[in-house]
């Protein structure tokens, strides 16, 4: 059920930096429901998802975990640390697995982990995801999409559909797509535009 609540005592966040889609973030996050939630403490999904939890539920225990220190994260990521975290908690390591090692950290002090991803095979957030599977830590995959125009334009036919079913999985209207898509099938032979449009209209209104 899209709209199930996702209940634990501690949930780890994890989340790409670079990602588009705050709805889809939004709605993810308004699903959960925890006495603890631990951050990452990075820019993009986890400072956004830092944020958006403490005005959503202030009475939470927010934790950010950085790998380093504090004055070693992006200055945009201190800041919502700094105002919305109950808790910091630096773990001074320095190396090249650092950030490894901080997300090994959320998902051994959590009790599920809840994941926000485009569906990339590579990078944090998907090793997160691997490494809480390994463990036996429920894991709660949040589809996202990406809204870059640039990278949606280059897509081919098959990458486009697949585009549209993942918007469909993240609940994702048709109104909000709906420019993307007419740009994308102008001048586009019959049949082609045919099998995306029936893509297209399986989204919610």
């Amino acid at each position: 059920m899209p709209d199930e609540k996702i209940k634990a005592d501690i949930i780890g966040i994890t989340g790409n930096r670079d990602y588009t889609d705050r709805a889809g973030l939004f709605r993810g996050l308004d699903r959960l429901q925890a006495r603890q939630y631990i951050f990452g403490g990075a820019r993009g999904a986890d400072s956004d998802a830092l944020e958006y939890i403490a005005k959503t539920q202030p009475v939470s225990t927010r934790v950010v975990v950085v790998p380093n220190r504090l004055g070693s994260q992006p200055v945009i990521a201190q800041q919502t640390t700094a105002r919305y975290a109950t808790e910091v908690i630096e773990l001074k390591i320095t190396g090249p697995d650092r950030y490894q090692i901080r997300n090994r950290y959320i998902v051994d002090h959590s009790n599920r982990v809840a994941a926000f991803t485009d569906g990339r095979k590579s990078g944090g957030t998907f090793n997160t995801i691997q490494y809480a599977e390994s463990k036996g830590v429920p894991v709660d995959v949040q589809q996202m999409i990406t809204f870059n125009r640039n990278s949606i334009m280059t897509m081919n036919n098959d990458e486009f559909i697949e585009w549209i079913g993942k918007a469909e999985k993240a609940n994702v209207s048709r109104i909000s797509i709906k420019g993307m898509v007419i740009e994308y099938v102008k001048g586009m032979e019959h049949g082609r535009r045919s099998m995306i449009l029936k893509a297209f209209h399986r989204l919610r209104i």
